[in-house]
């Protein structure tokens, strides 16, 4: 039953609306047409009984040989009338509820009665005593409360109603709940940009507040961020000047096998502090997004690699145009064809392809690759998985490579 129940909030107060509207309007039409038609029913019957007794009052002054002729050429389709000296067997002075109304309006002496062994048409029976003698007795179909069908002009005019009470509901609350529907959005892009634009304060009061204090917030965790930041890329550029000062002091050693372990570890920190600094700056890097050829960094990248004396390739399109931030982009995939040439085995592949309107980019390498259960904390910054299956590195290069992918709308 719970997956037939909407799931957004405009749509389950819309559901509610249309639910309660449509049954108090068939409530109200269920009142009027009960009252309607109790009014009907006694009107009806009032000319029932006013139609008896003119032809009680106009039998009464005619000699008897000429009363029930008289009273035959009275009746007409759904009444019959009949003059007798003596009431019908069937009447009785003891009358049945359904025909008490009728009852009430022709007098105390009136007898009727059900008569179900009669033709449908004439099954209600009954009379009433003549003053100069004799008995007015009727047959009809007609007495007692009628049986109403079902009203055609108060159905189309409930189904009219409902339809136009479910649109205009629709409109208007969609209209009430579309800033609740921002603030969702916003909240999945404030995940990946800090700089997002701040929310519009539109909408009712509540909706004003929530938008208020996620604009504050937002402007809170920014700022968190920034010092954070801020102070570790200072600390990680400071600590170039002393590690400058070790490189030219190593300078003076003789070459031996201790230098170049010297050499090797400030290598190392330099690396470190470059990653480091590439890593805090991603995400809070100025630099302006422009249409750009992924296609072009690519091919410059393995290129480069190749120089380098290793064997990477690029196969895909001469030309892939899409905005990103170049520079953000090249330090992004150089972390990754760097991974793949320390760690992988055989050639590098770097490909792109168009997926499901979507551009994907690959780096394929031979290496044993990563458990399923340890790809979330191999992109963790610092993180090295198995610092056996090759040369140790920072650990901060998948954490770049992903973070640009956030920033651009994508995942890695």
């Amino acid at each position: 039953m719970r997956r037939f129940w909407p799931q957004s909030l405009a749509s389950r107060i819309t559901l509610l609306l249309i639910g309660g509207l449509t049954l108090l309007h068939v409530g109200s039409v269920a009142v009027h047409e009960r009252a309607l038609h109790g009014a009907q029913d006694g009107a009806r019957l009032a000319l029932l009984a006013n139609r008896i007794l003119a032809a009680r009052a106009a039998v009464d002054v005619l000699p008897e040989a000429a009363r029930d002729a008289a009273a035959h050429n009275m009746s007409s389709t759904g009444m019959e009338f009949h003059w007798d000296r003596v009431p019908p067997s069937s009447a009785r002075a003891v009358i049945p509820e359904a025909l008490s109304e009728l009852a009430a309006l022709l007098g105390t002496d009136a007898m009727l009665a059900w008569d179900t062994d009669a033709a449908p048409g004439h099954r209600a029976i009954g009379a009433i005593p003549v003053a100069s003698g004799g008995w007015i007795v009727f047959s009809s179909g007609w007495l007692g409360t009628a049986v109403h069908g079902i009203d055609v002009g108060s159905l189309t005019s409930m189904v009219a109603m409902a339809l136009g009470i479910a649109l205009a509901s629709i409109v208007v609350i969609r209209w009430i709940t579309q800033p609740l529907g921002r603030l969702a959005s916003a909240a999945d892009e404030i995940g990946r940009d800090l700089r997002a634009r701040p929310l519009p304060i539109t909408g009712p009061l509540e909706v004003r507040r929530a938008a208020a204090a996620f604009n504050a917030m937002q402007d809170r965790i920014a700022r968190l961020v920034e010092d954070r930041t801020e102070a570790l890329a200072a600390m990680s550029h400071d600590l170039r000047t002393p590690l400058a000062r070790l490189r030219l002091r190593a300078s003076f050693l003789p070459e031996d096998e201790a230098r170049e372990k010297m050499d090797a570890d400030m290598t190392e920190m330099e690396t470190l502090i470059r990653r480091t600094l590439d890593y805090l700056r991603e995400g809070r890097d100025a630099e302006p997004v422009h249409p750009a050829d992924l296609a072009a960094i690519l091919q410059t990248l393995a290129s480069d690699a190749t120089d380098a004396g290793h064997d990477v390739v690029y196969e895909g399109p001469s030309k892939a145009i899409l905005p990103l931030r170049r520079l953000a982009a090249k330090r992004a995939f150089s972390n990754l064809v760097e991974n793949a040439v320390l760690h992988g085995k055989g050639a590098v592949r770097l490909t792109i392809r168009h997926e499901d309107r979507r551009l994907v980019a690959e780096t394929t390498d031979h290496g044993v690759g990563t458990a399923a259960a340890d790809r979330g904390r191999a992109l963790a910054p610092f993180m090295q998985l198995d610092p056996s299956r090759g040369p140790a590195g920072t650990g901060l290069g998948l954490a770049i490579a992903q973070r640009f992918a956030e920033a651009s709308q994508g995942s890695l």
